[in-house]
């Protein structure tokens, strides 16, 4: 049985990419653009991992996290900014990883491993 792993980014590239990557390594994605879609599905429930981007229109990643209530899955954050107070919410929020993009596939694999082995 696969993971269920939802996917969170406003970057149409970005989310086709890592969909086509996440789905290749066996996880069965859920991939959609922004947070308001991303809290719904979070609490909905169902999903063993979140990647999700942090800096996006409206909702961004730190609210998603921070609004879905307690617990969510293990989340693993993506950014390409340096956003040191939302980061440090988002750390506090219990995010398992914060990635630097660009970043690797086999490092990326590698970060959802073990979060989902925390």
């Amino acid at each position: 049985m696969s993971l269920q792993l939802l996917l969170v980014d406003d970057e149409p590239g970005m989310l086709e990419t890592l969909s086509d990557i996440l789905t290749a390594a066996g996880y069965d994605v859920t991939a959609v653009n922004n947070g308001d879609t991303a809290l719904e599905y979070m609490l909905r429930g169902g999903y063993d991992l979140v990647l999700m981007d942090v800096r996006m229109p409206g909702r961004d990643g730190v609210a998603v996290l921070t609004e879905s209530g307690a617990p969510p899955p293990p989340v693993v954050l993506m950014t390409a900014y340096a956003l040191e107070e939302r980061l440090a919410q988002a750390r506090a929020g219990g995010v398992h990883a914060v990635l630097q993009k660009p970043f690797a596939a086999p490092h990326l694999l590698d970060v959802l491993a073990g979060a989902v082995a925390a």
